[in-house]
Formats: C-alpha cells, sequence, structure tokens
C-alpha cells in the first residue's frame, strides 16, 4: 500500500490539475477583464499625470489636473446634476417597473402582446429616442406643446427651463428603461416559491402585507443586481444629455460624463478628461461597495 507521504503527493497533483483546470477555463474571461477593464483603467490613471497627446506628444504634468479638478466650479456642478439625475431616474424606473410586473404577473391570458410593447422602448437606440422626444417636447413644434397651446395658450419649456430640463432628461431614460426592469422584476417574482404566497393568504395576509413582507424580501438578490447596475449606467448618462440638451440650458443638465465628452473632443484636453474619468470610476467604485455593504445587512 502506498505511504502517507505518496497519498499527500498524489492529492496535491490532483488539486493542482484541478486548479489549472479551472483556472484555463477562466483564462479567457481574466484576459478580456485585463484587457478592456484593467489595462484602461491604468492608462487613465497614468494619462491623469499628463496633457496634450491628441495633435502631438503627451506631456508630463504632476497634479496639474488635478489640482484643477478641484478648482472647477464645472466639475462639482456636473457630479451634482449627475447624482440628482440618478436619484431622480432609479427609484422612479424601480417603481414603476414593479408596479407594471405586479400587474402583469396578476394578468392570466394575454399579457405577451402587452410585454412586447412594454419592452419595444428598450430596443430602441437611445439617439433615436432622444431625437424622438425632440419632436415631442420641443417648445416651438413639439407635439406636446402644440397641444398645450391648445389647452393653455402658452407652451412649456420643457428643455430650455432650467428646473425642467434634468427631470425632463431622466423621464425619457425612464420611458426607455421601464421595459427591461418590468421583465426582470416580472422573472424574479414568478421565481419566488409559491407555496408561501398561498399559506400567508389562507392566513389572512393581505395583498399588501404578502407584498411587503415575503416579495420584498425575496427579491433581495435581484434588487441587488439592479441597484448596482442601475447605478452604474445612470452615472455614465450621456447620450440624451447630448442630444436634447447639450448640457443646456446654463449647465442645468450638465453631466460628468458630458464633460469628459467635452474635455476630450471639444477643448481637446484628454488628461483633464482622463482624470475626470477616473473620478467617475473612483465614484461609481466607492458607490458599488457601499450598496453592497448596505444589502449585506439587511
Amino acid at each position: 500500500m502506498p505511504g502517507t507521504s505518496e497519498l499527500i503527493r498524489a492529492r496535491r497533483r490532483q488539486s493542482l490539475r484541478r486548479n489549472l483546470t479551472a483556472y484555463a477555463f477562466l483564462a479567457p474571461a481574466l484576459a478580456m477583464f485585463v484587457l478592456f477593464l484593467a489595462w484602461p483603467v491604468v492608462m487613465l490613471f497614468i494619462q491623469s499625470f499628463q496633457t496634450g497627446g491628441v495633435m502631438g506628444p503627451a506631456k508630463f504634468v504632476g497634479l496639474a489636473n488635478w489640482r484643477q479638478i478641484f478648482s472647477d466650479d464645472l466639475v462639482r456642478q456636473t457630479i451634482f446634476n449627475t447624482l440628482f439625475y440618478a436619484a431622480m431616474a432609479i427609484p422612479a424606473v424601480f417603481i414603476i417597473a414593479m408596479v407594471l410586473a405586479l400587474c402583469l404577473n396578476a394578468i392570466r391570458i394575454g399579457h405577451t402582446p402587452i410585454k412586447t410593447i412594454l419592452y419595444f422602448p428598450t430596443l430602441q437606440p437611445i439617439l433615436i429616442a432622444a431625437l424622438m422626444f425632440t419632436f415631442v417636447l420641443h417648445q416651438d413644434f413639439g407635439i406636446l406643446n402644440i397641444l398645450m397651446r391648445a389647452i393653455t395658450g402658452e407652451p412649456v419649456n420643457f428643455l430650455g427651463n432650467a428646473s425642467l430640463a434634468m427631470p425632463t432628461i431622466a423621464m425619457v431614460e425612464v420611458w426607455k428603461g421601464a421595459g427591461f426592469w418590468t421583465m426582470l422584476f416580472l422573472a424574479g417574482i414568478q421565481g419566488l416559491p409559491r407555496d408561501l404566497f398561498h399559506a400567508a393568504e389562507l392566513d389572512g395576509a393581505g395583498p399588501l402585507r404578502r407584498f411587503f413582507e415575503l416579495t420584498l424580501p425575496l427579491l433581495k438578490p435581484t434588487f441587488f443586481f439592479s441597484v448596482v447596475f442601475a447605478t452604474i449606467v445612470n452615472l455614465q448618462v450621456f447620450d440624451s444629455v447630448f442630444v436634447l440638451t447639450d448640457g443646456g440650458p446654463a449647465n442645468a443638465t450638465a453631466t460628468t460624463a458630458w464633460y469628459i465628452y467635452r474635455s476630450l473632443f471639444s477643448f481637446n484636453e484628454p488628461g483633464y478628461g482622463a482624470t475626470l474619468s477616473f473620478i467617475l470610476v473612483l465614484v461609481v467604485l466607492a458607490l458599488t461597495i457601499v450598496q453592497s455593504f448596505w444589502f449585506r445587512e439587511k
């Protein structure tokens, strides 16, 4: 019979083969992660200490870009606008999607056409959706303002009013994303164990009590993914801002992603844009960590 040392070596060889097999399967994903995420972030960090590089060689400027950011009032405004937008869009789209998901879950016949109609806006490119809403909301020729003139005699400047522009953009994004989150929440609801709900109903629990004490707690993993994913996506809002308002009026809709674009392609300051991008990465990472700990404690 083999000795103890031989058994230990055999187990180590088996464990090594198993680990190497696992890493071999993970290697393509790890390579993609390093190539398209980790390495660009490193290069972004390096570029934040440089200036130029568009028409000529880049020049090392040390902490000049970082000092400029802390003295740039527009940076603070874009961060505030971005967080303000996310605080409007994310809760609104989640509430609307949850209500629609609950309604669809209660429908037994004919829900497929309704799902198709609800999901259709999600399939639209954001540029197409933004252009479409331009013809709906424009103060002079927008369809909605034509109706407003007929009813009240005065149009509403949805995109040119500093207090209405950002909520209008949030509304466009909610319209586009509600179908996706509805389908996600509906899938989560339909995957919950029905026995628990039948037992709660037999015990006299009403619809609201079953929703708050069963549905929401059981959907915690779905909500965790949804909140993290929605935060990452909404903090990068750019397309609708660029098409509908281009950051106006008076920078009321200027977001961090919009300012990064302007720094790179309008102001020809890739180093400053890289610094802004790295700050946005840090903000997204910090919020993701906070949300992870918050959901873990719930």
